[in-house]
């Protein structure tokens, strides 16, 4: 669905890459661009932006790249627009996930999140890809979603780049405990139903 205005509030406007590759500039109309990104991307998912702010011709969105809150502008041409509304809030001290739906809440999760030594990052970001899981009882549950955020202290983690997700577990009793290496843990039966209701571009806001 094209986008001809901002959306309103309780929404957020997603921007789905189009071409083979997305062109990202530092500012509209610069000459040199800052970088180029594949779509899809490396697990296969559509590349997806989470849309910051809007000028004529031109989007700003949120990066998928370390440092955390990067962001850049492409072009209208190069994306499909579209209307969420649905994001996600993470509460850091009460361990809970919450949903809206248009401004409204639908689901409400307990979490566990990062450890003192391994800190679940603060600040607003994205779902950027969702991930399944061969074995569904396995440590990570049936789904996992990976976000645009990154450790703040892990620059690797299992292989990967130290990526913050938020996915199932096979510990339920750590819910509502500070037990990760970042990443945020609900139950499997929560993580199965958000991967059914959350499409990929949807904010996600971690605070305290």
């Amino acid at each position: 669905m094209p986008v001809c205005a901002t959306a309103s509030p309780g929404t957020s406007i997603v921007a789905t890459a189009i071409g083979r590759t997305v062109t990202v500039y530092p500012a509209p109309n610069a000459g040199k661009p800052l970088l180029r990104l594949l779509n899809p991307t490396a697990t296969g998912e559509p590349a997806v932006f989470l849309v910051k702010s809007r000028r004529p011709g031109w989007e700003q969105i949120y990066l998928p790249l370390r440092p955390n809150h990067r962001t850049g502008w492409v072009r209208n041409a190069q994306v499909n627009l579209t209307v969420d509304s649905y994001r996600v809030g993470v509460t850091l001290s009460t361990h809970m996930l919450t949903v809206w739906k248009n401004g409204r809440v639908v689901e409400r999760e307990r979490a566990g999140v990062g450890a003192a030594a391994t800190p679940t990052p603060k600040g607003r970001f994205y779902l950027v890809e969702l991930l399944v899981q061969t074995d569904p009882h396995g440590v990570y549950g049936p789904y996992a979603f990976g976000l645009s955020a990154f450790s703040d202290v892990l620059s690797s983690f299992g292989g990967g780049p130290g990526q913050i997700g938020f996915h199932g577990t096979d510990e339920p009793a750590a819910l509502g405990t500070n037990v990760s290496h970042g990443c945020i843990r609900i139950s499997n039966q929560a993580i199965t139903k958000l991967a059914r209701l959350l499409p990929l571009g949807t904010p996600v806001v971690i605070s305290n």
